[in-house]
């Protein structure tokens, strides 16, 4: 029973709560992690691809396609612009802008070149 004879401490938290970017990157990963690792390596080259569009745009990578839409590209590896039609997220107006861009890093990627 303490009645101010004892001085009590409590350690400070040094854990930080996790960034909103490693969480993220956390969840891409998992979501990767059922296919190879040609998978992740398609998947990050179609980031790289990504990004360098939004910034050329102006606007936000997400705008561009969502983590989830490349994480879906990387795993089916679509071919063909009805290929890519199919995709979840790819609709007829991303499919225009995007749709052989995407499709170039994809087959620069199954050709080794990336």
């Amino acid at each position: 029973m303490l009645k101010g004879a004892a001085r009590v401490t409590l350690r400070q938290d040094t854990l930080k709560p996790a960034t909103r970017k490693a969480t993220r990157a956390a969840a891409n990963a998992a979501a990767l992690a059922g296919g190879d690792q040609a998978d992740t390596a398609l998947f990050e080259a179609l980031r790289q691809r990504r990004s360098e569009l939004a910034k050329e745009q102006r606007v936000a990578a997400y705008v561009v396609f969502a983590d989830k839409t490349l994480i879906a590209m990387a795993r089916r590896k679509p071919a063909t612009v009805a290929d890519m039609s199919a995709v979840h997220g790819v609709g007829a107006a991303k499919l225009r802008q995007y749709g052989e861009v995407f499709l170039d890093v994809i087959r620069q990627h199954a050709a080794g070149q990336l």
